[in-house]
């Protein structure tokens, strides 16, 4: 059963029992233990921050070295449970003050998370505010942080100093939102923390709703209660960051700013939308100093990555990236760029915008506004004798057409494709214009991809098989062997509560033959493709999403999210 803070007079003596713990195990000696606890009271700080400061612990193992002395658990991720009914009973303003977080309740008393020890003081001041007996369990600051966020809202002590701050300002004929632009600033720093690439602020008559983008899926960020009355000095001031027009509510308005955060820079691109309800923003966060991956760091199969290196070292010839968007094509293509940079290839690449910026490459964008768009750029990228051309996206039929024409005349061209499998790629571009002929002569491999959802490896566990699946997955892995098995993340701090974290490419990768360039010219459909490459040896996309699921590395659910259930006709 888990205990108060017992078993010791004061913090200072459990300080002092795990200084000499420290010195039973070896970590220290009785010299460097002295002069560390000079260290701490000089910096004016409690030991154990010390300790992590010096990397002589770190924060996990302070903690379990806290619990064995004082019988107080450790917060276990894949097995807590937050009663909601408990959170309701703590205060948000009691939470901040004495930054806890309400679990549930044990009999009469409450559970709180902790990443410190507390005094008896406090103890005592926490029992006579809530009304009931106080215990304990300790946690990292990170996890603190995160259940904080998760239950009570982002910026909940901003938010809290805005709304007691408010009545003195309107006494003082002041501006009672002063305090907005410090929430705004919390709000992009917690989506930056949680690695989104979008924030969408959605006011609605009654509420707000703000929304991050987290691998490539929105979820609702949770607002501290109250907050819909600051929703147009919110909105002011997101206007005001990004340098527009805040009295015009008429009309869409796009800006932009930058901001800092643990020494990176993020350039945060605003739209601005008017609706119904007032005006609805759209945050891009884009990463300054985002770098790419290289071609090991995508996590091709042996044979895949195989595949992918011969598409790349061709001398000739178009080779397309294909997917949705969000599915991580230009990440790919940087990296086979990236494999294939040397001194003795002039690389030039046309791209709206530049993403990376890679040395030795000569880089081209796009203005449109000045008529400078692909097909222009491509023209005059052919004049300055180029061996590799990476186009960013085929667009229309006259980039289509300029790519194709390049390709046969000895340049390898790389470009993406907006298609949803790899053989409706050839047929895209027979709709935008191409000869089939010129189509079958000049493609030499089609790279089809997704991103799928990876299952958190702090909180996963195992589920019941859907056998429902069962007959697919023995079509597609006819020698398997081992049980079937399926995994999933029930959320927890370092998920932000989602059940997954970090996202993996799955992978189709098509190289054409004879047969397949026969098939092309004679127009036929893209299902005989697709039964034709698979039958030489193409794994499809639904396929290598099911290998991610049998390894525990994503879900059944995430599966179904990015592939097509019509792909299980394409088992040949």
């Amino acid at each position: 059963m888990t205990q108060p803070v017992a078993g010791y007079r004061s913090l200072a003596e459990m300080r002092a029992r795990l200084g000499r713990m420290l010195i039973e195990e070896g970590r220290l000696n009785a010299s460097d233990l002295q002069d560390l606890q000079q260290r701490a009271a000089w910096n004016k700080e409690p030991l154990e921050h010390a300790l992590q400061r010096e990397h002589i612990l770190t924060e996990e193992e302070v903690l379990h070295r806290f619990a064995r002395l004082t019988q107080i658990p450790v917060l276990q991720g894949r097995q807590l449970q937050i009663d909601e009914t408990a959170v309701a009973a703590v205060p948000p303003r009691t939470v901040v003050r004495y930054r806890v977080m309400p679990l549930h309740f044990a009999g009469d008393a409450v559970v709180l998370a902790t990443d410190h020890l507390r005094d008896s003081e406090e103890e005592s001041e926490l029992r006579v505010l809530l009304g009931r007996p106080v215990q304990w369990t300790l946690c990292t600051a990170r996890e603190l942080t995160e259940f904080i966020t998760h239950f009570y809202g982002i910026g909940l002590e901003t938010f809290l100093n805005l709304t007691a701050s408010e009545a003195s300002a309107r006494r003082s004929a002041g501006d009672e939102a002063a305090g907005v632009p410090d929430l705004v600033d919390e709000i992009i720093r917690d989506a930056i923390k949680s690695n989104a690439t979008d924030i969408h602020v959605e006011p609605d008559e009654d509420r707000l709703r703000i929304r991050y983008r987290i691998d490539g899926v929105l979820y609702p960020a949770r607002l501290p209660r109250g907050i819909e009355r600051y929703q147009r000095a919110l909105i002011s001031s997101i206007k005001v960051m990004a340098q527009l027009d805040i009295s015009e509510r008429r009309l869409p308005q796009d800006g932009r700013f930058e901001k800092e955060l643990d020494d990176q820079s993020f350039d945060v691109r605003v739209s601005v939308l008017p609706i119904h309800q007032g005006e609805t923003i759209e945050l891009r966060l884009l990463n300054r100093g985002a770098t790419f991956l290289r071609m090991e760091e995508l996590g091709l199969p042996p044979a895949q990555r195989e595949q992918m290196d011969t598409l790349v070292r061709m001398p000739y010839g178009l080779v397309l990236f294909t997917g949705p968007t969000g599915s991580g094509k230009t990440t790919s293509l940087y990296a086979g760029l990236a494999e294939v940079n040397d001194t003795g290839l002039k690389i030039i690449t046309i791209e709206d915008p530049v993403e990376y910026r890679i040395h030795g490459i000569t880089q081209l964008q796009t203005q449109q506004h000045i008529g400078f768009t692909f097909a222009h750029g491509l023209r005059s990228i052919l004049r300055h004798d180029p061996d590799l051309i990476l186009v960013g996206e085929i667009r229309d039929d006259e980039t289509a057409d300029i790519a194709v024409s390049a390709a046969l005349t000895g340049h390898l061209v790389l470009s993406t494709l907006h298609t949803n499998d790899s053989v409706g790629a050839a047929t895209r571009l027979i709709d935008m214009g191409i000869a089939p002929y010129l189509v079958a002569s000049s493609l030499q491999g089609i790279v089809a991809q997704r991103l799928i959802r990876k299952t958190c490896e702090h909180c996963r566990e195992p589920v019941a098989f859907d056998h429902t699946y069962e007959e697919e997955i023995d079509a597609f892995f006819p020698d398997r062997r081992t049980p079937l098995e399926m995994w999933q993340g029930r959320g927890c701090p370092y998920c932000r509560f989602t059940g997954y974290r970090g996202r993996c490419a799955i992978y189709e990768i098509l190289e054409l033959n004879d047969e397949l360039r026969s098939l092309i010219v004679e127009r036929r459909s893209s299902s005989l493709l697709m039964q034709r490459a698979i039958a030489h040896g193409l794994t499809p996309l639904r396929r290598s999403a099911w290998e991610q699921v049998l390894a525990g590395t994503t879900t059944l659910a995430e599966l179904l999210r990015v592939t097509s259930h019509a792909r299980r006709r394409d088992q040949a």
